[in-house]
């Protein structure tokens, strides 16, 4: 497995579970690597869909892989507070310069008050039966459901809004242009 470090730029491929690319991500840049986590920021990031539909990020987010849990997270600054996109994936891996996940098609959007929601049951059904997706895959989603909404209840980690600022602040004095700065604040 390669090490990334503090400032790479990486492409991230996520994958449907009968192996398709179906969304990639360009020039996330790596802020922080350890052996819990990788973190990326999205800014203007341009976003390629399984369709060729190409288009960019709107705001900038901070991109939580987390190395043994079966979520990636997504945290957007938006003009009135930070939401949180959890996407439910396989670990991540990286291949020549590119993250690579398998998307499990659920999804829990949290919104800047800390409710949630999950999306996409319906996309998961129809996958888990067509793909064939195993009773060990299908628990290990609902079991690390269940860790998601705990940790959204705890506001714990990644679902502080003044930690994602942190990342955020890190980001912004560590490796952002001086032309690009924009307050979090």
């Amino acid at each position: 497995m390669e090490s990334l470090k503090k400032g790479d730029l990486v492409l991230v491929h996520a994958y449907k579970h009968n192996g398709t690319l179906y969304r990639s991500w360009e020039h996330s840049i790596v802020l922080e690597n350890d052996e819990d986590n990788l973190i990326l920021v999205n800014e203007e990031v341009i976003v390629t869909e399984l369709n060729g539909r190409k288009w960019k990020t709107s705001e900038p987010a901070i991109w939580f892989f987390s190395k043994k849990d079966w979520y990636n997270v997504i945290c957007m600054f938006k003009q009135w507070g930070i939401n949180y996109y959890c996407n439910m994936a396989s670990p991540h891996i990286v291949e020549e310069n590119t993250i690579k996940y398998i998307d499990y098609d659920l999804d829990v959007k949290v919104f800047n008050d800390n409710s949630f929601r999950i999306l996409d049951l319906k996309d998961f059904n129809r996958n888990r039966i067509a793909w064939s997706y195993s009773s060990e895959i299908i628990e290990k989603i609902w079991s690390q459901i269940e860790v998601l909404k705990e940790r959204i209840k705890e506001q714990d980690g990644i679902f502080s809004h003044s930690k994602v600022k942190e990342y955020w602040n890190q980001y912004e004095k560590e490796l952002k242009p001086a032309s690009k700065k924009v307050d979090k604040e």
